[in-house]
């Protein structure tokens, strides 16, 4: 098991060891039934013959689960004092969303600045180490399903819907970015104003979010907002002090 767990992160350009064991054997499970083998050696044998299934038993492990404006009270601290203090002090938003499967958090982001003037000058880039979850947010094509936390008024605001689905309308959707990138190889350049790095660390091993909260404290503005997800605590960062539920922001020092 462990042996076929390597293989298939090594195959992906990604380090095993930086997650909890324990997520991962739990998932393996899943990712033979994404597969529809019954055991990692049918599975290492199928991704050898077919390499476009790698991003399946990818998908399988590395839970990707993300919806709009998911958690709501943390939206609404965004829209009601997190975003208007960032307008105020530079005019504009950069935000990351680091993991971001497939964009829907970002996406949130994008219309909360949109609806409040603020969108055209921002700059929102979503990054994941899986290219099927770019590919998706990229198209900002979501089914039916998916809309329901928005209201009647976001859909006919922001989608169009089409062949039974619902596509982000193209003034916005060509306005984000994406970017396959690993966040544990390297961060993103420059200094953001808020990044979104929600529901991860929880798979991380404790050593390697140790390091990364340091890092993302660094990548962010003074000022600046790391956002959450609710069973994750930034321990070690000293310059990142709670102001809402899930919302830390970086002191000006």
């Amino acid at each position: 098991m462990a042996e076929f767990i390597e293989w298939l992160f090594s195959r992906a350009g990604l380090d095993w060891r930086m997650y909890r064991p324990e997520t991962l054997e739990r998932r393996l499970g899943s990712c033979l039934r994404a597969l529809r083998v019954k055991s990692p050696e049918e599975a290492r044998r199928l991704i050898e013959r077919d390499p476009s299934r790698l991003d399946d038993a990818l998908n399988s492990m590395l839970i990707g689960v993300t919806s709009f404006f998911r958690d709501p009270q943390v939206f609404e601290h965004l829209a009601a004092g997190v975003l208007p203090q960032l307008i105020a002090n530079r005019g504009a938003v950069y935000a990351w969303s680091a993991g971001c499967s497939d964009g829907a958090e970002l996406y949130s982001l994008a219309m909360l600045l949109e609806m409040r003037g603020w969108f055209e000058k921002s700059y929102l880039l979503g990054t994941d180490c899986r290219s099927s979850a770019l590919e998706l947010a990229r198209a900002g094509r979501f089914e039916s399903t998916a809309l329901k936390p928005l209201s009647a008024e976001l859909r006919s605001r922001f989608f169009d819907e089409a062949a039974g689905a619902w596509q982000v309308k193209s003034p916005l959707r060509q306005m984000l970015r994406w970017r396959q990138a690993n966040l544990l190889d390297t961060l993103e350049p420059g200094l953001w104003d808020m990044i979104l790095f929600r529901n991860t660390a929880i798979y991380l091993r404790y050593e390697v979010t140790d390091r990364l909260w340091r890092q993302l404290e660094s990548a962010l503005r003074p000022g600046g907002v790391l956002v959450l997800g609710k069973a994750e605590r930034p321990s070690g960062a000293k310059r990142l002090e709670p102001i809402a539920p899930c919302i830390y922001q970086r002191l000006w020092r």
